[in-house]
């Protein structure tokens, strides 16, 4: 006897931290079967009302269909499939969207199954026709279009007893490769059964190609293109190939300029390969679209690395004030003294360039305790500013700590 068995069980793709409507499908599929199961022998419910029958077609039955199922292989079977695709397609395109795509392949695949049964068997079309299957081969077909790039991780069973194998493991595959040996193996089982299965083949490929065509029609193809560039990207980033990463990510960005985070990992790639200059820029750009939206917590975030990364680093002169203050009154007071010096040493005359030195100084001093340090940055601050209105308060708060300086020049 020869058999091989798999399941997906994952995919290297993103997804929700909550996927909100992947788990209200699933919970509401578990929850009908489980309340279904003391109804099915009385006549409280006519609980198979809502199955779909060819022969009585009705509005709404090749959707309700979609929610009930016949026991429970056929429920855990499409509970797999939903847990491993579902959340992936929800970040892709919503909550709404995931919806509509279930409820509609699903819906298009009962009627695909309605109509080969009338044509082929029907003097099966009074029977009902019930679960998920069209819907989760539509998502199949939408994850197909969508992430084409992607890989399935398969969990496999080949026993294979004339060769001496019998072994079990998982596999990642291109999705490609997952989705059509599974479409394969809809063809074999439809040819081996014949017209008495009483398994929706129908409802899986219609469910599958009315995906593949809805995906297709929403262009949603094109967006898996773009986004290959960034996968292509971190892929190329994990093997160390900054050069190919940044070029990759560059070519993404031509056509997704809103995503901040691709460009934060940018200007990495680029100070990782030597470019300073392309990644001080960057870095830049992304704390002046922060500051624009108000957001300065970001843009303290975004200043930070790029300093600790290259001390040439400075933002916009009321910008790096800014930053400098909230470094201090996060109590970050090294980084806020660094912030207020760059302030002074690349903005020379600027009006604020005092107060900058008198804040640094004093930070030093009382804060860190760092007393000769700070005197010095005291002393320092008195003899170029010594009619200064901060200096003069310098002064006052620290007379009779000053010591004797030499000439800085000698």
């Amino acid at each position: 006897m020869y058999f091989f068995y798999y399941y997906p069980v994952g995919v290297d793709v993103g997804r929700p931290r909550i996927p909100v409507v992947s788990l209200l499908l699933g919970v509401s599929m578990v929850a009908i079967f489980l309340l279904s199961l003391p109804l099915r022998h009385t006549n409280t419910v006519d609980w198979w009302a809502y199955a779909y029958r060819p022969a009585s077609f009705s509005l709404l039955t090749p959707l309700t269909a979609c929610f009930l199922h016949g026991s429970w292989m056929h429920l855990a079977g499409n509970m797999i499939y939903l847990a491993v695709f579902a959340p992936a397609l929800e970040k892709a395109v919503g909550r709404l969207g995931l919806l509509v795509v279930f409820c509609g392949t699903g819906y298009l695949g009962n009627l695909v199954q309605g109509a080969v049964t009338l044509h082929l068997n029907p003097d099966q079309a009074w029977g009902g026709i019930v679960g998920a299957s069209g819907a989760i081969s539509g998502l199949l077909g939408w994850f197909f279009l969508r992430y084409s790039y992607s890989r399935i991780k398969l969990a496999y069973w080949a026993f294979l007893p004339l060769q001496g194998i019998n072994r079990t493991g998982t596999v990642f595959v291109p999705v490609a490769v997952g989705i059509l040996l599974w479409l394969l193996l809809q063809v074999v089982f439809v040819l081996v059964e014949g017209k008495g299965s009483r398994t929706a083949y129908g409802a899986h490929l219609g469910g599958l190609f009315s995906g593949i065509i809805l995906a297709t029609a929403l262009g949603q193809y094109g967006k898996g293109r773009v986004e290959l560039w960034r996968v292509t990207a971190w892929r190329e980033r994990d093997l160390g190939n900054m050069h190919a990463a940044v070029a990759a990510l560059q070519k993404y960005l031509e056509r997704s300029a809103w995503d901040e985070e691709a460009w934060l990992e940018l200007a990495r790639l680029r100070a990782t390969c030597g470019d300073f200059g392309d990644a001080l820029s960057v870095y830049r750009r992304l704390a002046q679209v922060q500051r624009d939206r108000g957001n300065w917590q970001k843009v303290v975030a975004i200043y930070s690395e790029a300093r600790r990364g290259n001390s040439a680093f400075v933002l916009e002169p009321d910008d790096q004030r800014k930053v400098a203050f909230l470094l201090e009154k996060n109590t970050r007071f090294s980084d806020a003294v660094k912030a207020y010096l760059d302030f002074a040493r690349f903005y020379p005359d600027h009006a604020e360039v005092e107060h900058a030195r008198v804040r640094a100084a004093t930070i030093t001093l009382v804060r860190l305790d760092k007393r000769r340090e700070g005197m010095d940055m005291v002393g320092e601050v008195i003899e170029d500013f010594p009619d200064g209105v901060w200096t003069r308060l310098l002064r006052q708060r620290t007379r009779g700590r000053l010591r004797p300086r030499t000439n800085r020049s000698g």
